[in-house]
């Protein structure tokens, strides 16, 4: 009676480990699927130049650093980065993801972008490529752009 028993509660100690790990796969491959979204709304609300729909994706307490410039903290600076951008150039960058990497309620995407950017000073469109990496954490639920640094993947001039 005994043996049998003991054999039960392993049998049953195995699944209940097996089903912990499915429910944490699932888990990731949620929070992979809703990570993802967050990174194609960005792109939709970046080429179409609207700053709103970029502050609701950022977190409370963002910082954004594009090339050359130093980096923007808090969500005014940030705002108004954005803003400035959008005053200079349309964007139309189409997004990969090339992994993303989640630790708990933070995670790390690593992207590149490719495309075109229009300077609207004199209409000229230019092709333009990045490198990127969000940092995207948890804030009441949902997954927010918490830090975002990017550099041009374009080749420098002579090279």
């Amino acid at each position: 009676m005994k043996r049998k028993s003991f054999l039960q509660l392993t049998v049953a100690g195995i699944t209940l480990g097996l089903l912990s790990i499915a429910s944490t796969t699932a888990g990731a491959q949620t929070a992979n699927r809703d990570i993802s979204g967050v990174i194609k709304a960005y792109e939709k609300a970046l080429n179409a130049g609207d700053t709103t729909a970029v502050m609701a994706l950022y977190g409370n307490d963002p910082v954004f650093t594009p090339p050359n410039s130093k980096g923007l903290a808090g969500r005014d600076a940030v705002k108004a980065g954005y803003e400035g951008t959008f005053k200079a150039i349309k964007p139309s960058l189409v997004f990969t993801i090339h992994e993303i990497v989640e630790l708990g309620d933070t995670a790390y995407v690593r992207t590149s972008s490719e495309g075109e950017v229009e300077i609207l000073a004199n209409n000229a469109k230019v092709k333009d490529a990045y490198n990127e990496l969000f940092i995207v954490r948890k804030e009441q639920g949902q997954w927010k752009i918490h830090r975002y640094i990017f550099n041009s993947a374009m080749p420098t001039a002579g090279k």
